[in-house]
């Protein structure tokens, strides 16, 4: 039987407790906001949230399942996003919908919020690495000419 050999490796994800104003926890996820792929699944969400038309005339019957197959398709977009099916989590206590005191909608504060920790930690980390090789070119020996 040939060996099974393991390898670990640090992701860069973080823990994202999402609370409300009141500090009441609504859900939990883990990504990695500095994922060299996470700008393309995040524009190309903004892309779809953009491309939502809402549809004048409808009964209220048409309207409400409008509204379920709209709020099944932001919680696809969450899932797609961060790469695996948070959306059970983020919109267990508050639908996506959900109209906010300043008239967002939820999921775009969750966005929002999404977009200003994956700029925070990119930059943070990016400077950091940026200090690493200024370091090392500070330190390397000068060629004399």
């Amino acid at each position: 039987m040939a060996e099974v050999m393991k390898l670990k490796v640090n992701t860069g994800a973080v823990t994202v407790e999402v609370e409300d104003e009141k500090g009441r926890a609504v859900g939990t996820f883990e990504f990695n906001p500095a994922d060299s792929n996470i700008l393309k699944r995040y524009n190309a969400v903004v892309e779809f949230f953009d491309s939502v038309k809402f549809s004048d005339g409808l009964s209220q019957e048409e309207e409400l399942e409008a509204m379920n197959k709209l709020c099944d398709g932001i919680a696809e977009q969450f899932d797609y996003l961060l790469g695996y099916p948070v959306s059970e989590s983020l919109f267990k206590l508050c639908g996506p919908m959900s109209v906010m005191q300043d008239g967002s909608f939820y999921f775009e504060q969750v966005m929002d919020g999404l977009g200003d920790i994956i700029e925070k930690v990119t930059s943070q980390r990016l400077e950091k690495k940026m200090k690493k090789i200024a370091r090392a070119v500070a330190a390397a020996p000068k060629s004399g000419k």
